[in-house]
């Protein structure tokens, strides 16, 4: 038999609350802990579903065996052609450091 993990764990311990709920003299109180205990045991079954969902969607995330950009030593010399980018052309302003249409510094 596969090991039980925590969800199943907590939500045994869970049943094992609804089955004590007998034993509340006050019946407003019965009532109150049966309706929080059969929620949350709800959830616990609800959230493992939605994990086994999970498990079977590729993670979204790419690794890549080179970085995607070059990182170097070198200095960056701004190039400014006037007001317009050199990359993409399209109007600067002076005061950033980079293009705000295609992200290119200057």
């Amino acid at each position: 038999m596969a090991e039980q993990s925590d969800i199943e764990k907590f939500q045994r311990w869970l049943q094992s609350q609804l089955d004590d709920v007998k034993s509340i003299e006050d019946a407003e109180e019965r009532e109150r802990r049966q309706i929080q205990l059969e929620s949350a045991i709800q959830e616990a079954i609800n959230f493992r579903n939605l994990m086994s969902l999970v498990q079977d969607i590729a993670p979204p995330f790419v690794e890549r065996e080179s970085s995607v950009r070059v990182v170097s030593d070198e200095e960056v010399v701004k190039e400014s052609s006037g007001a317009f980018c050199s990359s993409c052309e399209k109007p600067i302003t002076p005061e950033l450091d980079f293009c705000t249409s295609c992200g290119e510094f200057l």
